[in-house]
């Protein structure tokens, strides 16, 4: 029986996190000084190709990448094991990262600079990485055994298509001297998921090579979405509450990248937008449900089924210390949903469903 590691799922997740691609790429001027418009976009979705064979192969060999192979039925999800698990198929791509921000073509050569790579690589086990990447196409000269101590610079190579380098090389520049310009965490979630280098997001292409305003607003969630729908109702949703006078601030959770909005001046959120494991999800921090059970009479049976449903209580629960947790009674059944880690109600968000949203908002949304 082939064994199952921790990673190996969360390879998947975080390859369910690639931007998509669309038909059509708007390049701006500054991407396609030594390329056309039709060479640049062939290696963009080439390169795009080659993110997900990696995320793939991550997850089917992660030992192959030097990865933690932490079992998956050995670690319970608060552990420090699944923490590292959760980040850890990001390494290969922050690493390439690394490697073309520290380099430059000196003719039609591309060197970098292995002191300049390993001062500002955090990233394990790079003999590996560096011996992986191989297997995709590229080639390596000027260090011995994949060692970056070995030598004093790293000439990168990839023959099937020389423009592939060129691509990487611009694309991961133009994110570090923007999205990444004075950040000091730059591996932490929320910099990782709107990062457009880690995620291949088509729309830092849009933009000149000193601007770069991609994942700023909503689209931090909606670019990771795969359904059309999804997207929209975050549009829509999005633009509902900014009317409304909400503000929203970006954050993010294990299980992906999340959107927050606030009313006024409230310290704690209302709703909230957020990826989890590449499902869109919203969440309602309704905290008096008695008072919404009435006007479930108005909603369909996907909104009256989250209130039928009751959660087994986290451990402050259990201890008797629970501050957030909901308890009600729905057709004679005491109701129980946990508070502590997120807002208490958590639906698969659909468009035309928006003002019953709203309304058990208003309804619930105060003790």
């Amino acid at each position: 029986m082939r064994e199952k590691y921790l990673v190996s799922e969360w390879a998947l997740i975080r390859r369910n996190e690639l931007v998509d691609i669309p038909d059509q790429l708007v390049i701006h001027p500054d991407f396609l000084q030594t390329l056309s418009h039709e060479e640049f976009e062939s290696a963009f979705r080439e390169i795009g190709d080659m993110f997900y064979r990696m995320y793939s192969d991550i997850a089917d060999s992660p030992q192959r990448f030097g990865l933690p192979l932490y079992k998956t039925d050995e670690y319970d999800y608060f552990s420090n094991q699944a923490r590292e698990a959760r980040t850890a198929p990001w390494n290969l791509f922050y690493f390439m990262f690394y490697l073309f921000v520290c380099g430059d073509f000196k003719g039609n050569v591309f060197i970098a600079d292995t002191a300049q790579i390993r001062k500002i690589n955090k990233v394990k086990k790079t003999n590996l990485l560096l011996e992986a990447l191989c297997d995709y196409g590229f080639i390596f000269d000027g260090i011995k055994k994949y060692s970056l101590s070995s030598g004093e610079y790293l000439k990168i190579d990839y023959p099937d298509n020389q423009n592939v380098i060129k691509v990487i090389s611009v694309v991961a520049k133009k994110v570090k001297n923007t999205q990444l310009k004075d950040v000091k965490k730059i591996d932490s979630g929320i910099i990782t998921f709107s990062n457009a280098f880690i995620g291949w997001n088509y729309k830092v292409l849009t933009e000149d090579l000193h601007t770069c305003n991609l994942a700023e607003g909503c689209d931090y969630v909606a670019d990771k979405m795969h359904d059309v729908t999804d997207r929209e109702f975050i549009s829509v949703f999005d633009k509902t509450l900014t009317e409304r006078g909400y503000t929203m601030k970006k954050g993010d959770s294990n299980e992906g990248p999340m959107i927050r909005y606030y009313c006024k001046k409230q310290a704690t959120y209302g709703y909230a937008l957020n990826s989890d494991k590449g499902e869109l999800y919203l969440e309602l921090r309704i905290r008096n449900a008695k008072n919404c059970l009435e006007y479930l009479h108005e909603c369909p049976e996907r909104i009256v089924k989250i209130f039928r449903h009751s959660d087994g209580g986290c451990q402050n629960r259990v201890n008797g210390t629970c501050r957030y947790g909901v308890k009600y009674e729905l057709e004679n059944e005491e109701k129980w949903h946990c508070g502590c880690c997120g807002a208490p109600f958590k639906i698969r968000p659909v468009k035309e469903d928006i003002p019953h949203y709203l309304k058990l908002m208003e309804l619930g949304g105060k003790k």
